[in-house]
């Protein structure tokens, strides 16, 4: 899925809501999965309520500024209420979108207790988002239709450019937050086991954390070892995590110890003197003077 740029910027407008439509279908299925008593993880719903409030952001900009900066002198007057009332929709949405971002921050630390809450904030919140959807579709968008001289529809669209590259990009996100059922892992990987000669592999997933980065899941019994970062030849951030099996736990243990006492061993002290007015030798770390002020 990407942003094509349409011939007429309502039909890309409509295409948005299409796409909002599907983003908000998946959160109103996670809440008819909690409400069931589904194991959904916090990151993913936590991922689909940033998708949903960064692509409403980018539609609201197009939409509000760019779109009713020309409908406005054209538009017929039973056509401004419904305008107005998508603006107001496009205010308050992220006032929403808080809630149950709150909602889930509940949830994270007591699943079974806000569950109900997390379920209701996220059925009222698609509720709502899917009744906007459906509204902007039926009527300023269609009755804009007639009414937008093709000379205004063409500087929409050349305004339109300016966000292009953000639809683009979010687009793909959706795409693949919505290439999985809810409560299922995505982006699967295979594991081996770093230590040489072994053969063992095991399966796993990346997976999205509640405050926006990824993680891997590790899988049972096996022991995950974070390297430190390097850079690529791009400016890229190269993060390597090594995977220890269950049969070779111990043997991994012994050799960090091992290499920690060894780095210990090599630290550079500070030299001490011998008298004992040494610290007294410069200014800097030798006792305070009394008379100091």
């Amino acid at each position: 899925m990407s942003a094509v740029e349409a011939q007429d910027p309502l039909d890309e407008l409509e295409r948005e809501n299409d796409v909002t439509e599907k983003l908000v279908e998946r959160l109103a299925e996670t809440a008819i999965a909690l409400t069931q008593g589904g194991d959904l993880s916090p990151g993913e719903i936590a991922e689909g309520l940033r998708l949903l409030e960064q692509y409403r952001s980018v539609h609201a900009v197009r939409f509000d500024r760019d779109l009713q900066s020309e409908a406005g002198p054209v538009a017929m007057n039973t056509c401004f209420p419904y305008l107005g009332r998508i603006m107001h929709d496009h205010r308050t949405e992220a006032d929403r979108i808080e809630r149950s971002r709150q909602a889930l921050e509940e949830f994270t630390h007591d699943p079974e207790e806000a569950r109900t809450r997390l379920a209701q904030a996220l059925s009222d919140l698609t509720e709502k988002d899917h009744q906007s959807v459906v509204d902007e579709k039926d009527y300023p968008l269609s009755c804009l239709r007639a009414a937008l001289p093709d000379e205004a529809a063409a500087r929409v669209t050349v305004a339109f450019r300016e966000t292009a590259s953000d639809v683009a990009e979010l687009e793909g996100h959706i795409e693949r937050y919505l290439g999985h059922a809810p409560g299922t892992p995505t982006n699967a990987l295979t594991v081996r086991c770093h230590r040489e000669n072994c053969t063992a592999t095991a399966e796993s997933h990346v997976l999205p954390s509640n405050d926006g980065r990824l993680g891997i899941e590790v899988p049972a019994g096996w022991q995950a070892i974070p390297r430190p970062p390097n850079f690529g030849q791009d400016g890229a951030i190269l993060l390597r995590v090594d995977f220890c099996c269950p049969a070779h736990l111990d043997a991994n243990r012994a050799t960090e110890e091992q290499a920690l006492n060894t780095s210990m061993d090599k630290e550079v002290s500070t030299p001490q003197g011998t008298g004992k007015n040494d610290s007294e030798s410069c200014g800097c770390c030798g006792p305070i003077p009394p008379d100091t002020p």
